[in-house]
């Protein structure tokens, strides 16, 4: 299907379910970003810092404490999500973020600020595994990559709103310079309080729920009213509803299944993807930016390199935002990789040096921003595209669950390690990003030879594609077969009539063959 027909399928009231849930990332953006340039804020430091500083301590306490809450947070997601639904865990979002925003305005020293901030992240927890979830599961598959990826984008343009803001206080000496940057993290709450009532909970949830009165009238909510009218939606209910119930038939969702025969590979790629996400320079840059740049002598303009650099990781996560699902997700991967190896390791050569001219110092910022935008180009969207695809119905909140962890886990490693890691000659100051750019040549292997393309396939397919190991590049011509195939016909609007079992294995189970043609019958009337 070419790019209109794709777009075709897309409603406005599916972007705006999608964009309520997508509110609670900013929430995220809006905290990295405001933090990041508060450890510089002579308001803030007055009130919370030593003598006017943060000590090497301070700095990765204040770093690193946080991913305690935010891991409470992803490892409470896939139980409360799959017990609740993905409605009540924005409920929830909000709400936590309430209290800490009052926690942190009425802190009257480090701690209790820093207490507060965890809170937050607990909720940031939660968003990281939701959005890309619930976005996941209602959008059609030719448009799946641009929702699930919608909340880095989200994220980005929160971080330039927030390092707007700092930049508006960056001499101001009264409470008020860090108030207001901790007070605007109030406005998503709000947005996802007036919008929630309104949004629909995942079909897909209902359907596996015993719910298929309300799967169906939310699915005709989301989809065209041509297809309403045609009976898609019944037919693609039918579908999912039936992969449902053969995967529960054949198969089981423990923790020890990740390391079942198709599973394992889907664990140990999602380990990779949110280990690459951090650990390519995004993570540092998130917690040391406005910081970093002062380090190196360029404090005069940190504040205005800082607003740059977040504006171009939101162009870099809108490029691959709206190439994704044109160009698929490994060359993008592959470029945005190849990239970061190079703006790395120029930053770390020329950043480096210990007399640098103005036009040096000009390459260095550029280096940065454009570290950013391959970044977001790449890993840190396609993470939260990908893992989310991964898992089939059984394992996906799951593997969303383990990759989140990792996510946290490399956060709270970079955060707490980074000021210790530049105390030494061969790592400091912009020396560390030659690390980076290591971890960023992994990457770019990894994208190369294993990367698996999902683009256009459906949540059911998964399973099967990775039945046996693939090279990267083998996916996208994979055709698959019985209810994944299915499903993924039905929600491309396609007749599927005889096709389901025509590139069925020898030795295939006669029952998978059975609902495979059950599920042609319905999907059929498409």
């Amino acid at each position: 299907m070419g790019f209109k027909n794709d777009w075709a399928q897309a409603t406005p009231y599916l972007g705006f379910c999608v964009f309520t849930f997508c509110w609670a990332n900013v929430i995220f953006g809006l905290d990295t970003s405001t933090f990041g340039s508060l450890q510089v804020l002579p308001s803030w430091l007055s009130r919370f810092g030593t003598n006017g500083a943060l000590t090497v301590l301070q700095k990765a306490i204040a770093n690193s404490v946080v991913y305690v809450g935010r891991i409470a947070g992803t490892l409470t997601f896939e139980p409360i999500a799959e017990k609740y639904g993905y409605k009540t865990l924005l409920a929830a979002i909000a709400g936590v973020q309430i209290v800490s925003v009052v926690v942190q305005l009425a802190a009257g020293n480090f701690n209790t600020f820093i207490a507060g901030r965890t809170i937050s992240y607990i909720a940031v927890g939660w968003i990281d595994g939701t959005i890309a979830s619930y976005a996941s599961e209602v959008a059609p598959a030719a448009l799946r990559g641009f929702f699930s990826g919608l909340l880095a984008p989200m994220a980005n343009l929160a971080s330039v709103w927030g390092a707007g803001m700092c930049q508006h206080y960056a001499k101001e000496t009264r409470k008020i310079g860090w108030m207001v940057p901790i007070s605007v993290q109030l406005i998503p709450v709000v947005a996802i309080i007036i919008c929630w009532p309104f949004a629909v909970e995942s079909p897909r949830w209902l359907a596996a729920h015993g719910k298929p009165d309300q799967a169906l009238r939310a699915l005709k909510k989301l989809r065209r009213k041509e297809d309403v009218a045609a009976g898609v939606c019944e037919a693609e209910l039918e579908a999912i509803t039936y992969a449902i119930e053969y995967d529960r038939t054949h198969a089981t969702a423990r923790w020890m299944d990740l390391f079942s025969k198709t599973a394992y590979k889907q664990f140990i790629y999602t380990i990779l993807f949110f280990f690459f996400y951090p650990s390519t320079g995004n993570a540092f840059y998130n917690a040391y930016g406005t910081t970093f740049f002062k380090a190196i002598g360029l404090g005069d303009k940190a504040f205005t390199y800082a607003i740059l650099c977040q504006l171009m990781g939101m162009v870099g996560g809108l490029t691959g935002l709206f190439l994704t699902d044109r160009v698929g997700r490994r060359p993008l991967l592959i470029i945005g990789s190849a990239l970061l190896v190079l703006f790395d390791g120029l930053a770390a050569g020329l950043g480096s040096k210990a007399h640098r001219t103005t036009t040096e110092n000009n390459v260095v910022v550029a280096c940065w921003t454009l570290m950013l935008w391959s970044a977001k180009l790449s890993w840190a969207t396609h993470a939260y595209i990908v893992v989310p695809e991964m898992g089939g119905i059984r394992m996906r909140k799951k593997l969303v669950m383990v990759g989140t962890t990792v996510d946290v886990l490399g956060n709270w490693l970079w955060g707490f390690s980074s000021p210790y890691i530049q105390k030494h000659q061969a790592t400091a100051g912009a020396k560390i990003g030659y690390l980076f750019m290591g971890f960023a040549a992994m990457a770019l292997l990894f994208a190369i030879f294993a990367a698996p393309e999902l683009k256009g396939r459906s949540l059911e397919e998964v399973d099967e594609l990775f039945s046996k190991f693939r090279w990267g590049w083998e996916y996208k011509g994979y055709v698959t077969t019985g209810v994944g195939a299915a499903v993924a016909q039905a929600e491309h609007g396609q007749q599927n009539e005889g096709k389901a079992n025509d590139h069925v294995e020898n030795g295939d189970d006669e029952n998978e063959k059975e609902v495979s043609t059950r599920v042609q019958v319905h999907a059929a009337a498409i």
